[in-house]
């Protein structure tokens, strides 16, 4: 298979990250590269170099839009900041279950597989989870000076419980929890952050999410 007329880099690039997320990067060949991004080896390898440096370049993008997905959920003035918590936990619990190949996180995925073969990759991933950890703590830290949390609880420690929930449904989801059981847990871990009497009256609306980046 040779090089389609004027392909869409952009749309190979997409096709072979959902590949390395179904299979991951050990379990995802070359010709299973070329098969998804529907070029033939030697195009594959003029357009983007090698599997590492084609992984690379597929986590990059899929950093940057996961990044900018939950930046939008968290992002806000400070009397939306509970609501945008909720939202973020009702997402984390549907995400998989969104994804109608039922895909998990990218990032999730390079960490569970140890994937230490490019030391850009790692560090990639560890910005992609700090740029996170940041938006959340930047939410909890908003609640807080709006009345809705306990305001000397320790918003990084609460950024970091949510961003542990986050992963742990996402691991739960693909080993065939369902989307309701997930849901549960969402409710209790947002039942269970340091809410201030005021907050606890607060009857949380179901928000209307899409799925994982």
């Amino acid at each position: 298979m040779g090089r389609p007329p004027g392909f869409d880099k952009d749309k190979v690039v997409q096709a072979v990250e959902r590949q390395f997320r179904r299979t991951g990067y050990a379990g995802t060949s070359v010709d299973d590269i070329a098969k998804a991004g529907g070029l033939g080896r030697g195009s594959l390898y003029a357009a983007f170099g090698d599997k590492s440096k084609l992984y690379l370049r597929t986590l990059e993008a899929y950093c940057d839009r996961t990044e900018t997905a939950w930046a939008a959920v968290l992002e806000g003035p400070d009397d939306t900041a509970l609501e945008r918590l909720h939202a973020y936990l009702v997402k984390s619990a549907r995400s998989v279950h969104d994804d109608p190949d039922r895909l998990g996180c990218m990032v999730t995925g390079f960490v569970v597989e140890g994937v230490d073969h490019d030391p850009q990759a790692s560090a990639r991933v560890r910005r992609a989870l700090a740029r996170i950890e940041g938006s959340l703590t930047e939410c909890v830290q908003a609640a807080q000076c709006h009345g809705d949390l306990d305001p000397e609880a320790d918003a990084p420690g609460i950024s970091q419980l949510l961003m542990a929930v986050n992963r742990g449904m996402e691991v739960m989801a693909r080993a065939g929890l369902d989307e309701a059981a997930l849901e549960r847990v969402a409710d209790q871990t947002f039942a269970g952050l340091p809410l201030t009497a005021r907050a606890r009256s607060w009857q949380a609306p179901r928000p209307v999410v899409s799925g994982a980046p």
